[in-house]
């Protein structure tokens, strides 16, 4: 089975048509890896599918992120990008507000931090793709962010 194929089973198992647009920016997700920005995912896209149109991914990266197959990244101060859930594993990223620098987090250290919220405040954290802003060493070093620590 190909990986469209495989992309394309676990949509309808969860409920939702399988679409040539979202089969395709499902692809145009999985073969490109890392966290794509809507243009990139529509410069991609529409090399197979000609009449895609920037809506029509809008709306389809919406819906395959309530399907629970993409994930949202929000870097800060650039645009939204996503990437393909991984449902074995949380993924979570650090990113400086000053320079954009991201940096992967440890799933070990997202479990902890998710068991620790819920048990103090009874929230739970959805780990699948944790986003956390703050400033890098770096840019504290260079005196372009305050660090603040409570």
């Amino acid at each position: 089975m190909s990986c469209g194929e495989k992309l394309a089973e676990e949509l309808r198992r969860k409920g939702f048509r399988v679409t040539p647009q979202r089969g395709v920016i499902l692809e145009t997700i999985a073969h490109m890896g890392d966290h794509l920005s809507v243009q990139e995912v529509y410069s991609e896209a529409r090399e197979r599918l000609p009449g895609l149109n920037i809506a029509t991914i809008y709306r389809t990266l919406e819906s395959l992120h309530r399907a629970g197959m993409v994930d949202l990244f929000y870097p800060g101060s650039g645009p939204t990008r996503f990437t393909l859930r991984d449902p074995s594993a949380a993924h979570g990223h650090l990113v400086c507000t000053e320079c954009e620098h991201v940096v992967d987090i440890d799933t070990d250290l997202i479990g902890r931090l998710v068991e620790e919220v819920a048990a103090e405040t009874s929230f739970f954290i959805d780990p699948h793709h944790l986003t956390l802003l703050g400033i890098c060493d770096a840019c504290f070093q260079a005196g372009r962010g305050k660090r603040k620590i409570s």
